[in-house]
């Protein structure tokens, strides 16, 4: 059943995307519009980044919310996994995005955390979405 729900968001993940892409390009914009006033320096794309990465949490945060209370009516199991599974995430986003840092440079630091933010915004809207739909 995991599995089918695993490929179910597979699939569905880039649909998802373009449903939750209003407000995600929202925050995308901003931190074009703040690369563009402040062109050719990394310390402003860092700030630039870290400020979508902000809104992006704040969405983030809102949305698990939201996902987190509807579970716990249903299956305090698959409440509890989905906060093991945002905690891994979490570790996973961290210990990540310093790795890319470490090698690809300081930018890294700010601007991957901000797209993985998105990214996880996306797939937890998708759950809460289909949840609507018999999840």
């Amino acid at each position: 059943m995991l599995r089918l729900h695993a490929l179910s968001i597979g699939f569905l993940l880039p649909f998802a995307l373009q449903a939750a892409a209003v407000d995600l390009n929202d925050i995308s914009t901003r931190y074009e519009d703040c690369i563009r006033t402040n062109p050719q320096k990394i310390s402003a794309a860092a700030v630039c980044a870290e400020g979508a990465s902000e809104s992006a949490k704040k969405e983030m945060n809102r949305v698990y919310q939201r996902l987190y209370l509807k579970l716990q009516q249903t299956s305090q199991e698959d409440a509890q996994q989905l906060e093991n599974a945002q905690k891994a995430w979490l570790i996973y986003r961290n210990e990540h995005c310093d790795m890319l840092g470490k090698h690809d440079g300081s930018p890294m630091y700010t601007i991957c955390p901000m797209k993985l933010n998105i990214d996880r915004v996306a797939e937890l809207q998708l759950l809460l979405d289909s949840g609507d739909q018999g999840f």
